[in-house]
Formats: structure tokens, sequence, C-alpha cells
């Protein structure tokens, strides 16, 4: 029998039993992989468990030594892990606890779990490693192995397993890997689902129903079970893709939290609830429910600004409410509203400045400002008579950030993949200045590394719908330059994938919407292309389901719309070319009255202006005279704005206006500007023909 009764002793200030109770708790419920059991590892064989684990649970303070069973615990421990923050650092019994653990002969198997400050901060204040945890026998500063629990770091789950790979003396890589393999085989099993969703309601019933140490033990199950739906179950589930559990779990979670007594919510468990209103505003959004999501992300920033307002010198802080800020601009940019989103996305990046300021050298932080970056980029983008040049400054900015964090942590999936959206954006600044090459380059750089991600982990959905966006960004880029065989073969791909996802996750809205948008522009290349009877037959396989969705009051985004006005323009045109005049002029009456009520909900947004001209310039083809003077009048500032135009695509609308105002000398100078670039769009190439100007 093995001389020591506990695998781990862990040692802590009391100012963070929070961490204490967690940790304890993760690592006795672990249960090792059973490929892992039995094998012999660097400190013998491998145990199923990990219990049990002591937690110092003594208060010391009036004490002169460490008492007598302390003592006796330390020295049945075979490891010890020591919870570390500028308060445990400056605790004198951890201290203690350390040094006599080290008296045993068992210095090398202490480990730490960083939760606040940082190592060798240059203010003592700040210092997280306690001195006998880093003095070396000679005197000098060593750097014990650590794990990181904060989000920006390792993130529970990753600290979690780097201590459970070095108690077991197993290489974290190996661990890792059985870990997710074990997790995705039980996530995958849908008999699994039902059975997850009753444990964790029979859990809460029970401690609903404790009547004894109450006020305790609801707010410990209500911080674990929260701390594992939005770490472990967020992961897992965002992994494989199911938003219907995941949104059925938050609200027992939520519904849970709020039966809870004022007196009982610490500080920590309102950080969790308000963590678990972003989650669930992230579900409804991709659920396409945009109301509901506002108000999740709005109720998760309040609760963060007030924890911030109470904690200003906590970083942790400081870092959640910059998240809450961005999805409060995002889902306002979602709905148009550009003047809140640049309020979200302004306070979002002055944190992320001030987070970096604070630590010039984390990789974390640094990829914060890379998003920061791409989110201005994107708003500038949206709004009408945007600035390209801006826009580029901004996405090579991000670019540049990205690249730097990859290069300081380089294991940092996210940050690696986090290039796909960086290259993706860099291509669309690009077009902004109708730059086609390195426009198609960015997104062939894009596809690269989406395959390269996706190939490495075939099972990860988020992976797989990386590849399906990025397939889909460089067939919009080849449609531009003329490439009609490549395009057409990688929007199919993207429209394929996107089925799969939406098949897998039902409840997943936005898969379904995009694969649907997917099949819309494949029909119109189709329909620009000499295969009409085709592209009809394709669109009107979509009509329904699209046009349910854009009636449903809570799937109203800006972009949704635009693309909505841009179906009913293409259908209209399609069934126009094939004489069916009565259906062709339904859909052109629906598109300007469609587009008509954009522009007056969105007056600042690109997207509105485009589309109205668009379908206007529909009705001048069809009808051979313009539309009625108010849809006229919504398009009037589109006119002075003709002389700063840049991109393929007002410059394409710009040739569409000059046409419909008989000003063919200038229809012929945008489309000579056009051409020169290299835009060969197959629609374009049609107009061109038609009204006598690729020969100019």
């Amino acid at each position: 029998m093995s001389e020591f009764r506990y695998k781990a002793f862990i040692s802590y200030s009391h100012r963070d039993e929070f961490w204490g109770r967690w940790l304890q708790s993760a690592l006795e419920k672990y249960r090792v992989s059973r490929h892992l059991v039995g094998k012999e590892g660097e400190f013998g064989k491998i145990p199923a468990r990990l219990s049990p684990v002591f937690r110092d649970r003594e208060d010391l303070s009036t004490a002169t030594n460490l008492t007598h069973s302390i003592s006796q615990e330390l020295s049945l421990a075979e490891t010890m892990i020591v919870v570390c923050s500028p308060a445990s650092a400056q605790s004198r019994w951890v201290n203690e606890e350390i040094r006599h653990f080290q008296s045993l002969g068992r210095g090398d198997r202490i480990y730490a779990l960083i939760v606040d400050g940082e190592p060798g901060a240059s203010d003592p204040a700040q210092d997280c490693f306690p001195v006998a945890l880093v003095t070396q026998e000679d005197g000098s500063r060593g750097e014990p192995l650590a794990a990181d629990v904060r989000k920006w770091a390792d993130g529970k789950l990753l600290a979690k397993l780097k201590l459970i790979s070095a108690i077991l003396g197993i290489r974290l890589d190996d661990l890792r890997r059985r870990d997710m393999q074990r997790r995705h085989r039980l996530w995958m099993a849908s008999s699994m689902t039902a059975l997850l969703v009753a444990v964790v309601t029979t859990v809460l019933a029970i401690v609903a129903m404790n009547a004894r140490n109450a006020a305790e033990n609801r707010r410990d199950h209500a911080e674990d079970l929260v701390g594992y739906m939005v770490g472990d179950l967020h992961e897992k589930l965002a992994t494989v893709g199911r938003l219907d559990i995941l949104d059925s779990m938050g609200g027992q979670v939520t519904d849970y939290l709020e039966t809870l007594d004022p007196g009982e919510v610490t500080d920590e468990s309102l950080n969790q609830q308000a963590k678990v209103w972003r989650q669930l505003g992230e579900v409804s959004r991709d659920q396409g429910n945009f109301k509901e999501a506002m108000e999740a992300f709005t109720r998760s920033r309040d609760v963060l600004a007030e924890l911030y307002r109470r904690q200003a010198d906590n970083s942790d802080r400081l870092f959640e409410l910059g998240q809450a800020e961005f999805w409060v601009g995002y889902i306002n940019l979602d709905l148009g509203d550009l003047d809140a989103a640049e309020r979200g996305f302004t306070h979002y990046m002055n944190i992320s400045n001030q987070l970096l300021e604070l630590e010039p050298g984390s990789a974390a932080f640094t990829m914060e400002v890379s998003y920061a970056m791409a989110n201005m980029g994107w708003l500038e983008r949206s709004r009408e008579g945007a600035d390209p040049e801006k826009i580029l400054i901004f996405t090579e900015s991000s670019l540049d950030f990205n690249r730097k964090a990859v290069m300081l942590d380089s294991a940092n999936s996210n940050f690696r993949e986090a290039l796909l959206d960086s290259y993706a954006n860099l291509a669309d600044a690009h077009m902004g200045l109708c730059k086609l090459g390195p426009a198609l380059l960015n997104r062939q750089r894009n596809v690269e590394l989406a395959a390269e991600f996706f190939q490495a982990s075939p099972g990860d959905s988020k992976l797989k719908d990386g590849l399906a966006y990025a397939k889909s960004g460089l067939g919009g880029v080849e449609r531009q330059v003329g490439m009609i065989e490549q395009s057409l073969a990688n929007l199919s791909e993207s429209e394929t994938i996107l089925d799969e996802l939406s098949r897998q996750d039902p409840s997943n809205q936005n898969y379904r919407y995009q694969k649907l948008m997917r099949t819309m522009r494949i029909a119109s290349i189709y329909g620009n292309t000499g295969e009409q009877q085709r592209a009809l037959g394709m669109m009107a396989g979509i009509a329904k389901p699209l046009s349910d969705m854009n009636l449903t009051g809570d799937y109203s985004g800006i972009i949704h719309a635009a693309d909505y006005s841009e179906f009913l323009e293409n259908y209209s045109e399609l069934a126009h070319f094939m004489g069916d005049a009565l259906l062709a002029d339904v859909l052109l009456e629906a598109g300007l009255q469609h587009a008509s009520r954009l522009v007056a909900e969105n007056p600042d947004h690109v997207l509105s202006h485009s589309q109205l001209l668009q379908m206007a310039f529909q009705y001048w083809q069809q009808n051979g005279r313009l539309p009625g003077p108010e849809v006229m009048a919504l398009l009037d500032t589109r006119q002075a704005d003709q002389l700063s135009i840049k991109s393929c695509s007002d410059a394409v609308a710009a040739v569409k206006l000059a046409l419909m105002t008989g000003d063919q000398e200038r229809a012929s100078e945008y489309t000579s500007y056009l051409l020169h670039e290299g835009y060969f769009e197959p629609r374009f190439v049609r107009l061109c023909e038609r009204h006598d100007l690729c020969e100019q």
C-alpha cells in the first residue's frame, strides 16, 4: 500500500477559498481515461482517480506554528498544489506549508495554479508566487510549473489538465488527446443528452431541498454548475454543434440562479451569471433571435460593469467587461444601429488597449487588440460613404496584431484560427479598393488555413463552418474575376458543408440561412452564364424558406434584410428573362417596398442604399422607365458620392445609376475602371454587353 494518503495537498489563502474548493472538486471528480489507467507514469502506475485530495480548512490566524494535524496531512500527500494570487503570496501560512513540504524532500512535486496577479510583477503587491515557492536553495529565484486558470491564459479546462498531467507524470498532449476522445464519445451519444439534462435538474432539485447548510451549499453548487456550463460544457457543445442542448442547459441554470437569495450571491456568482447571460446571447444570435440576444448581452454587460465598479483594480473584471462591450456592439451591428455599435466597439477597443498597456507582452491581450481593430474595420465598412483606406489600415493592423499573438503563443489554437478572419477581412478591405489580385491571394490563404485546421480536427463543427465560409469567400472573389468554374466549385462545397451542419444542429438558424444564401449565389451565376432554367428552379426552391425567415420578426438583422432584397432582385430578373412577366412584376414590387423600407429604417447603412439602387435599376431595365419619385428621392444621396468611388461594388452601382439617368459617358468611365482592374463578374459582363459598354 502506498505511504501516501492523498494524491495532492491544496494550499491557499482563505481569500482564495473559492478556487481551493473548485480545484479539489475538479481533481477528485476527474476520471483518468481507461486507456491510460495502469500504465507507467513518471511516478508509478497511473490510477483511475485522483482522490482523495486534501484541502486545508483550518483557520491558522491565531496560531504561531503549523498545527500538528496540518503537518501530518502534508506528510501524507504525494504532491502539493499552491493556489497562487497576491493574497497567497503574502500569506505566512501558505509559505510555511510550502517550506514544510519542501523539507520532506518533495520540493519537485509542488505545482502552481495562478488565479490572480502576475508572476514576478514589478509591483510586489501584485506578485502571485509565494516567496517559498520561487526561492531556490542558492537563494536565486526559480519559476515553478504553473497552470493559469484565467480565461485569456489556459482557462479552467486546460489548467486542470496541466495539473493532472503533472500529478500523474504523463505528457500533457497524451492526456489532452485521451480526454478529448473520451469527451467526444460521451457527448456524441444522443442518449447522454437526456441523461445530462436529467442529472443537472436532479442536482438542482436536491440542492434546493437541502435544508442543512442551505446558503453555502446552494452557492457552491450554483458556482460549480455554472462554471461547468460556461467552461467544459460550452466548449464541447460548441465543438459538436448543439445549440439546443446549450440553450436548455442555460435556461435551467439561469432559472436556478435567479432563485438564490441576494445574500447568498458572491461576486464570483455574479461573474458566472454574467457569463451565462453572454452564452445565452450567443445561442440566441445563432438561433436567429436577435431581440433575445440583445437582452441577454445587455444583462451580461450591466452585471459586469457593476462588478468592475466594485473592483476597478481587478484585470479579470476589466477583461470580462471588455468581452461584454464587444457583444453589445456586435449585436447592434447585426441590427444596423451603427452608432450603438460604435459605442460598444470603442469601449471594447479602449479596454483592450488598457489591458495590453498593463501587460505589454501578453499574447492574449495582443489578440484582443487584433479583434478590436477588426471590429472597427467592419463598422467602417458598414457606413454609407465609408473610407476604404481607413478600412484597410484597420484590417492590416488587425492582422499584424494577430500574427504577434501567434508569435507570442504559438501553441494557442484560437489565435492561429483567428488568422482565418484576419485574412478574410484583409481580402474584403482590398475589395473596397477594387484590388482583386491581393483580395484573391488573401482569400486563397484563408482557405489553405481553414483546410489545414479542419483536417487536424475533422469533428470540430467550428472549424467545419470556418472551412465553409472560407470556401464561400474565395468563391465570391473568383466570381468577380471571372473564374466561374472555380467559383461554382467552392460555393457548392460551402453549400454542402453548411447543409451538413444545419442537419447536425437543426436549432441553428444561421447555418440554415447561410446555406440558402449560397444556393442563391450559385443560382445567380447559372442565371448569368446561360443556364437560366436551372437557376430559376433553384430560386423557386429557396423562396419560401427565405421568405419565412425574413418575415419572422426576431430574425431581422440588417444583413439578412439586405440579402433578402438581393434575392428578390435576382429572382425577378430571372423570371423576366424566362418570360414570366407576372411573377417578375410581383417580385419587383415586393423588392422595391422592402428596399425602400430598409433605407428608411437604416439611413446610414451602406447595404440599405446599395440594395435600393439594385432594385431601382432592375425596375428600369424591366419597365424602360424610372421608378416613382419617392424611390428616386432616396437615391439622390448616392449621386454626390460618385467621384470618390473606389470599390468594385460601388463602381458597378455608379454604372447603373449613370445608365438610369442617361449619362452614358459616366457609365463608360466606370466600366473602363472596372475592366482595367480585372472585374469580370458574369452579371456585370451581361450588363456591359446589353448596353454596349464593354468595347469602350
